[in-house]
This record gives structure tokens, C-alpha cells and sequence, in this order.
């Protein structure tokens, strides 16, 4: 299977194609196939059990003008787009011939555009909780809008949704390139940010304010809450009639969008949740059965905690809310890891164990509010080494503020720009109600009704969770680990070599 899309690849491209495939040429030749291995934020995730058509990728797009875009005559390649293959990898066993893939729309630069640029002005809003690379991504849209598209006028609405709002309408601003020129050197959100203020109850007032300001494309940057609000207040807007194109570029730290490879800010979250392993492996080992115990980000999906923990390669116990463990596992595991070494790290996701604590009531956004299961893991963990160990301690660290409110490391800094710039070039097309994606290492416009019908998470099947695995204690491999625990042996026999004879043990 994979030397057929190899050869298919090789041929396309040498035939003067992009690294994507011709939308026709897969069609003669294959039908769709599924993915058995799902949920590596280093591959793209396949969802499995799904009843996708071609129809559900399909993006929406306002009706061309046309305007020619000012890229032409840049020698700038325009237009072309290729399609990008959804389901790529199929199950074993397989033919090629008896799948149709599913394709996805790349973004990109288009030779014909929905708006005159000179007639444009863009809103920025950001909404949710903080996230790296948000001022990347707000100086990236600023800058390329104004000039590369050389736009009338961009606006940012600060405080979320209700700078939309009339209560908050009176704090918009207008972003130029001195404005915006360096606010990617701090983390944070430049346009501040607020939960709340459902779309579906205020979006007229919304939509009211928007045509006030002659706002033609808004940009809205957040993850699944914010999302929903985008396509709601598009709703809106389509309902009245008017020319607006609504393009999200989401942001979230867990990775949890479905149908998009990651997300900005996701990597600069597992670098920088290195920091605090680093630090409780430090206590941990320091201390005759000593615990350190990390929380990070992840209500729904432990992405952070799984890839933080199989890049660190030093975490011995991880717990992610897709993989329920009662508190007298936790115990054995931790003893386990006592047989080999006297120490433990344990990282756990924010979502982890939410049935083992009692939780009420929502927040402003109408998320189930969350228990602390950090502290509960400490509280636990303490009392059962008290009563288990004579000499004991369980270090805590919450490093959750510290990682979402930092800038964007380089690589996730360069992946910002180019979202930003890729939503940039749909949203002057026309396309809208759709969001910036990212799958088989292509930037793709994906609707966002199909990217809020569910969340993605760690398939504790696929290769992601195989590499937690492989790394941390397993109650079924206790011979493994007290065999590693003899600690080094040399390769040759030293009395040998005092005898001038080399003899391999």
C-alpha cells in the first residue's frame, strides 16, 4: 500500500506536479480506505469510524467577483490549487484499487479574488484562553494583509467576543505594521482576550457592528468554543444577506481540532512542558522514594502530556483523560518503579480523573468546570507513601499558566505566519466559513462545521500511546525492569586485559 502512493507520488511529480496528488488521476485509480493508525500529532489524524463523503470537505465560498489579485505579475505561482488526500494510509491487507480517497482543499494564493483589495477592511478577534503564537499570528495577518493584499484598513476587537459587542466597540483599534511590528517578541494576546458572550444570543448586535465599521473578512482565532461562534455568527451574516467572509484560524494548546495535523501553540507547549519535567525529575531523584508529580494542559485530549512525555524520554507514569486508571493502579505502578529506581515522575493532563473528584457548575464559555487533579494526585499519592514507605515525599508542580502565556518558540513562530498568511489568501477568494488547517504537511481550508462535529483525541491504539508505552512502567513487565536495574556491565573482561588478552563476556 504505501509503495502504491509512493509510485503515484513519484510519477505525479515527475510529471511536473506538486507533492500533491491530481485530483483526477487518484479518482481512476483508487477508492476510499480508512487509517488504523490515528492520532500522532507528528502524522496526520485519521479518524476512524467515520461516514464521510467528498461533500463533507467541501468549502464554502462567496460568489467571484472577480478581482485580480495584486500578486499577479509577482511571478508568484496563482491559482491551481491541488487536492490533498484525507485517508491515506488504509488498513492491512488492502487493495489500492478497491478505495476512493477523500480529498481536502490546499490553501493558497488565487489569481482571482471575491474583494477589491483597496475596498477591504479585516477584523481580528481573539477569543478563548492564552495561547503561544497568538501575537504571531495577529502581526502575521496585520502585515500581510495590508501589505501584500495592500488592504484599506485592518481592525482589532479586543476582549474576545464582546469587542464585537456594543459594551466592547468603543476599545476597537486600528493594527499597523508599527503597531503590530513587534508584539510576536511576548506572549499573551495583544488583543487581550475574555470568554462568554454567546454568538447565538448576540450575533445580530455583532453582525450590527461589523457593517458599521465596513468590515469585509473577520479572522477569528480560537479553538472549538470560538470556532462555533465564527460559524454562528457567519449564520448570521448569510441569513442578512451580507458580504462578509468569516475564516477561523484555530488556537489551542491540547491539539483537540479534529481534522487538522496540529495547531499552533501545541509545540511550544510540549517544549516548554520539558522545563517542569526536568524540574521534577530534579526533586524526584533527590529524595528516597521521591514523586514529581506534573500537571498539564488537556481537558479532553492529553496530547501535551503523551508527546511531552515520549520527547523528555524520563516519565515513568502518564494519565490522560482517554485512559481511565483507579488510584490503586497508580499505586502499584509507582511501586513498580520503586523496584527499579527509588524515584518517579508522573504527568498527568488536566482532564485526568474527573469521575474520581465531585465537580460542578460550568464556566463563562459553558465548559464543565474542571477539579483539580493535581492536587488530588498529590493529596493521594502523599498519603499512600506515608503509609507505605517510612521515608517519603511527592513533589507537585502546575506550570499551565506559565507554558500558555509564553512567546511562540521559532518553529511554532514560522507555522503561525504561515496559517496566518495561507487565511489571508481564502479569505480575499472568498472562501468562508472555514478554518486554516494543516494535514500531510499542507496547509488546507477545511469547513468548520466538520472540524467542531468532535474533538480529536490520543487513540491509546496508535503509535503516539505505543511510545508512551514503550517508555514508561508496565505492570506486565516487571523482568524487563529489574533486569535493566543491574545498571552497566562492561563488554570485556578486565582481568583479562590486566593478563594483555582481550576476552568478550
Amino acid at each position: 500500500c504505501l509503495f502504491f502512493f509512493a509510485s503515484l507520488l513519484l510519477r505525479h511529480i515527475a510529471s511536473g506536479g506538486a507533492a500533491m496528488v491530481n485530483e483526477e488521476a487518484l479518482r481512476s485509480q483508487l477508492k476510499r480506505g480508512r487509517s488504523t493508525v490515528v492520532n500522532d500529532p507528528n502524522a496526520p489524524d485519521v479518524q476512524p469510524d467515520e461516514e464521510l463523503g467528498q461533500s463533507d470537505f467541501e468549502i464554502e465560498k462567496l460568489p467571484l467577483t472577480p478581482y485580480p489579485s495584486p500578486l499577479v505579475g509577482r511571478n508568484y505561482p496563482l491559482g491551481g490549487l491541488s487536492k490533498v488526500i484525507y485517508n491515506s494510509l488504509m488498513p492491512e491487507g488492502s487493495d489500492p484499487a478497491d478505495h476512493t480517497p477523500l480529498l481536502m482543499q490546499s490553501a493558497g494564493p488565487h489569481r482571482e479574488l471575491h474583494f477589491d483589495p483597496s475596498n477591504v477592511v479585516v477584523g481580528i478577534v481573539s477569543c478563548g484562553g492564552l495561547c503561544p503564537g497568538l501575537n504571531d499570528v495577529i502581526r502575521a495577518v496585520t502585515l500581510f494583509s495590508l501589505e501584500v493584499y495592500m488592504v484599506k484598513k485592518v481592525i482589532g476587537f479586543k476582549y474576545g467576543w464582546m469587542g464585537l459587542m456594543d459594551e466592547g466597540i468603543g476599545d476597537a483599534l486600528e493594527l499597523t505594521p508599527t503597531i503590530v511590528r513587534d508584539i510576536n517578541r511576548g506572549g499573551g494576546s495583544f488583543l487581550g482576550s475574555s470568554r462568554g458572550r454567546p454568538v447565538h444570543k448576540h450575533g445580530e448586535e455583532m453582525l450590527d457592528n461589523l457593517l458599521r465599521l465596513g468590515v469585509n473578512v473577520l479572522f477569528a482565532l480560537g479553538g472549538d468554543g470560538t470556532l462555533k461562534g465564527a460559524s454562528q455568527l457567519y449564520d448570521f451574516i448569510k441569513k442578512r444577506g451580507a458580504d462578509i467572509a468569516v475564516v477561523g484560524i484555530p488556537k489551542t494548546i491540547d491539539n483537540d481540532v479534529c481534522y487538522v495535523q496540529k495547531t499552533f501553540g501545541f509545540e511550544t507547549a510540549v517544549n516548554e512542558a520539558i522545563v517542569a519535567l526536568k524540574a521534577a525529575q530534579a526533586e524526584a531523584r533527590s529524595h528516597k522514594h521521591g514523586v514529581g508529580l506534573v500537571k498539564l494542559m488537556g481537558r479532553h485530549s492529553g496530547f501535551v502530556a503523551a508527546q511531552a512525555a515520549v520527547a523528555f524520554g524520563a516519565v515513568h507514569i502518564v494519565l490522560i483523560p482517554e485512559n481511565d486508571v483507579s488510584l490503586e493502579t497508580l499505586f502499584k505502578l509507582i511501586q513498580e518503579r520503586f523496584k527499579k529506581r527509588k524515584y518517579c515522575v508522573v504527568v498527568v493532563a488536566e482532564g485526568f480523573g474527573q469521575n474520581l473528584m465531585e465537580t460542578t457548575g460550568t464556566d463563562a464559555s459553558g465548559n464543565a468546570k474542571l477539579g483539580d487533579i493535581g492536587l488530588f494526585l498529590k493529596k493521594e499519592i502523599e498519603k499512600w507513601l506515608k503509609d507505605t514507605y517510612e521515608e517519603s515525599t511527592c513533589k507537585y508542580i502546575d506550570p499551565s499558566y506559565m507554558i500558555r502565556a509564553c512567546a511562540a518558540t521559532t518553529n511554532d513562530a514560522g507555522f503561525c505566519a504561515q496559517l496566518a498568511n495561507h487565511a489571508v489568501h481564502e479569505a480575499m477568494h472568498g472562501s468562508t466559513n472555514c478554518l486554516m488547517g494543516y494535514w500531510n504537511n499542507v496547509f488546507t481550508a477545511v469547513p468548520i462545521s466538520l472540524c467542531v462535529s468532535k474533538r480529536k483525541t490520543v487513540n491509546t491504539r496508535g503509535d503516539l500511546w505505543r511510545a508512551v508505552r514503550e517508555i514508561t512502567v508496565s505492570l506486565k513487565d516487571t523482568g524487563r525492569m529489574l533486569r535493566s536495574s543491574q545498571g552497566p556491565k562492561p563488554v570485556v573482561d578486565p582481568e583479562a586485559l590486566k593478563r594483555g588478552e582481550v576476552k568478550v563476556l
